[in-house]
Order: C-alpha cells, then sequence, then structure tokens
C-alpha cells in the first residue's frame, strides 16, 4: 500500500492533473502527470465501472499497478503528479504486461 503522501487524494489534485498535465498511452492505461513542488512523486488510480462492472476486477487491477509503483518507483520522474486512468483491456492483462506498459510509461515522462 503507498503511504498518504505517495497518493494523490483530493479531488482538486485531481482535477489539476487530469485537466492540465502532460499525458502518456499506453494499451492499458493513460497515464497523465503534471509537476509539483514536494520533490516527491505521488500517484493516483482512476477504474471505472466501464472497465469492468465488477468491483472485484477493479480493485485488482488498483492493486497490481499499486504493486508495481511500489517496486520501481525510482523509474519515474522526481516531483510530479500521476494518475493513471485505467482502459478496458488491463483487467484480462498479466501481471508482466502491465510492469512492462508501467515501466515503458514512467521513462516516457522523463
Amino acid at each position: 500500500m503507498l503511504i498518504r503522501t505517495q497518493r494523490v487524494v483530493k479531488e482538486k489534485d485531481f482535477t489539476a492533473v487530469l485537466g492540465r498535465g502532460r499525458f502518456v498511452t499506453t494499451p492499458f492505461f493513460l497515464l497523465k502527470y503534471i509537476r509539483n513542488d514536494r520533490g516527491s512523486n505521488r500517484y493516483g488510480f482512476i477504474v471505472s465501472k466501464k472497465v469492468s462492472k465488477k468491483a472485484t476486477e477493479r480493485n485488482k487491477v488498483k492493486r497490481r499497478l499499486r504493486a508495481i509503483i511500489q517496486k520501481t518507483t525510482k523509474e519515474a520522474q522526481r516531483g510530479c503528479d500521476m494518475v493513471f486512468v485505467v482502459k478496458k483491456g488491463a483487467t484480462t492483462a498479466s501481471f508482466g504486461e502491465l510492469q512492462e506498459a508501467t515501466l515503458g510509461a514512467l521513462k516516457k515522462t522523463l
């Protein structure tokens, strides 16, 4: 689990990232990011009911992405708020595929 200082939690922060942020697209998610003045990264995850009607599947994707982020925090640019907007294909993707897509997206943010 990401600690609170590593998460985007406020609606105004989500709105700022989604509205003004740059983006990187993968087959499984859209990564929106914007610089912050904290010096550390914060992450948020959006998995809508359009991705899956089952909450268990939506939560599984979020858990997988959080685990990948915890292992690869050094790959990303420092001082960014990042929001992962998950697409439909992520529910059927394997952990390895998600990990590869996440690493590729984080490297593009540099």
